[in-house]
Parts: structure tokens; C-alpha cells; sequence
């Protein structure tokens, strides 16, 4: 399982009008991940995390936004849960460039199909609230959270 920008910014935000839906979302990935502690359940890309990162602590889009500890401790957190990995590297230009070729969103969508070829890549599923990636991704890989 792969979180999304979105998945992990409405988990932490209290504000946040999908709050209570990506919690639980997330807080019922971390239990699965914690009855396999042996075996990596959740992978957070370094792309999510800079988008995370980014978006919570920014002025323009809250009121009061988060401050970098309170987001860096978010991420902390989840990575001493067991089963969670941070995965720095990102997709192969080969499979990034395919996706962009043949996605059928716009360009300045490119951190998104970034993280689609990432998920492709490492065989994972991306969890995400964002129906655009019906469109980069096949459903396989693929699990919208209900709002």
C-alpha cells in the first residue's frame, strides 16, 4: 500500500474535511502492517513526503498550517510503525515517461503520474482520494478511499 499526498495530509489535519475517513483509513493499513511486522506493508514515497510536507505546512492553504516538526513528526511516526518504509527513489525515467506519453491528464499533472510509476514500479497499490488516477493507473494498483 502506497498512501497519497492527499490520504496522508487529511490523516494528520484535524481540519481537514476528509479527516475522520483518511484516519481510519490509515490507522486500519498500520494495524494490517502491524500483524506482519516481518514484511513491508506500507511504503511512503519521498515524492508523497515532499508533497506532504509541502502542503501542511503551507500559508496558502491553511488557516493555521502545521509547522515542519509537527509534519516531520507525522512522518516519524508512521515510519516506527511496523511494516512502513520510506522509499527515497523514485520511478525509472523509462516508466515515467510512458505514463506521461500516455496518461490522459495534463502535463502539470506530472507529480502525479510520478507517483503512479513509482507505485507500478514497486508493485504497490496506490491508496489516494484523487479519481484522476483512474486514468494513469490500472485498477490493480489502484484504491480509491470512499469520502
Amino acid at each position: 500500500m502506497t498512501p497519497d499526498v492527499n490520504v496522508l495530509v487529511a490523516a494528520m489535519r484535524l481540519d481537514h474535511p476528509h479527516h475522520a475517513i483518511a484516519y481510519n483509513h490509515l490507522q486500519s493499513e498500520l494495524k494490517k502492517a502491524s500483524l506482519r511486522p516481518n514484511q513491508i506493508s506500507i511504503v511512503l514515497l519521498g515524492v508523497v513526503v515532499a508533497g506532504f510536507i509541502r502542503v501542511v505546512t503551507n500559508r496558502r492553504i491553511f488557516q493555521l498550517p502545521s509547522s515542519l516538526n509537527q509534519a516531520i513528526d507525522f512522518v516519524e511516526t508512521l515510519l516506527l510503525s511496523p511494516g512502513v518504509v520510506y522509499q527515497g527513489t523514485g520511478s525509472h525515467w523509462p516508466g515515467f515517461k510512458d505514463l506521461c506519453l500516455s496518461a490522459d491528464i495534463s502535463p502539470d499533472s506530472a507529480t502525479d503520474i510520478w507517483i503512479a510509476a513509482c507505485a507500478l514500479q514497486s508493485g504497490e497499490i496506490l491508496h489516494t482520494f484523487d479519481r484522476d488516477f483512474k486514468k494513469i493507473l490500472p485498477d490493480e494498483h489502484l484504491f480509491l478511499v470512499s469520502r
